[in-house]
């Protein structure tokens, strides 16, 4: 598969920043502005990359779990304030009273148990981050925070241009998806998922063992860009894995935007099972993508 084109990426190392009662900063928005250059007004996706080296200029690790810890709140800064700088009102097609960014820490290997990405709309369940190419729904960015991983092979973010494969092949958003059990995310349908990743994807370049790395996506169906990732393994099944990842989004107060915007792509609004799916439904929901097949 290919890999992203070198602009949509941002190496953070190269913007100053300080460290100040133990939390890294950002001076000035300069970094701020490439992202709302990047993922708002341009490309629809921006991949941060290098944080590694800042934290290596204040003394800090990367492999040090308190560090690393250090480096996922700055990048969280980062989103939280490209979100203060974007009018999302711009970026979706039904009107949505979005009022806070959410935050979740998920396992990106392991079964999370006892999970819900809002306490307000959605009852804790069991689940698996690995996904065939979806969306997100009811929020119209995500950030997600990658690394570093601990025994793991795979795992690679991968991002699908829906947008211009819709644009491509004359497909109405609302036709391009279809509901996803036991998730509230919407999965784009088998019959445009192998054409999209054949001709449309690409996978974010990083080196997630000895770094951090945020995508940025436009993540509305309408005109957004769907996402997956390669299927994560153990590089040596004796020894435990980790694959941390920190999940950003928009969020709303009141149970009617959940509805407003799944009736808006003709879907009933999911009720997930609170259990992880069976076997047919993870082999096509819950399976990541092989770049080898990717590519055909």
């Amino acid at each position: 598969m290919k890999t992203l084109p070198q602009h949509v990426n941002i190496d953070v190392s190269a913007y100053e920043t300080e460290l100040v009662d133990g939390r890294l900063q950002a001076v000035g928005d300069e970094l701020v502005s490439e992202l709302v250059r990047l993922a708002a007004e341009g490309d629809g996706v921006a991949v941060c990359r290098g944080v590694a080296k800042t934290l290596q200029r204040h003394g800090l690790d990367v492999h040090e779990e308190q560090d690393a810890a250090v480096a996922r709140d700055y990048l969280e800064s980062l989103f939280r304030a490209f979100g203060e700088r974007v009018d999302v009102a711009a970026y979706t097609p039904v009107a949505i009273d979005y009022d806070r960014i959410a935050c979740m820490d998920v396992d990106g290997y392991n079964k999370n148990t006892r999970f819900t990405p809002n306490g307000d709309h959605t009852t804790e369940r069991e689940f698996l981050t690995t996904k065939c190419v979806h969306f997100d729904s009811v929020t119209p960015f995500v950030g997600n925070i990658y690394g570093p991983n601990t025994n793991i092979t795979g795992g690679i973010p991968v991002v699908c241009d829906t947008r211009a494969y819709c644009r491509d092949k004359g497909v109405a958003p609302a036709d391009l998806i279809e509901l996803m059990p036991h998730s509230f995310n919407v999965a784009v349908k088998e019959e445009h998922a192998e054409p999209a990743l054949a001709g449309y994807a690409a996978a974010v370049d990083a080196d997630l063992s000895n770094d951090l790395v945020m995508v940025v996506l436009l993540n509305e169906v309408d005109g957004g860009l769907a996402h997956a990732g390669s299927e994560p393994r153990p590089t040596d099944p004796s020894r435990p894995s980790r694959r941390p990842i920190r999940h950003l989004e928009f969020q709303f107060a009141e149970d009617i935007e959940l509805t407003k915007w799944f009736r808006h792509y003709r879907l009933e609004v999911p009720a997930p099972s609170l259990q992880l799916p069976d076997e047919a439904a993870r082999l096509r929901f819950h399976r990541g993508i092989d770049p080898v097949e990717a590519q055909r």
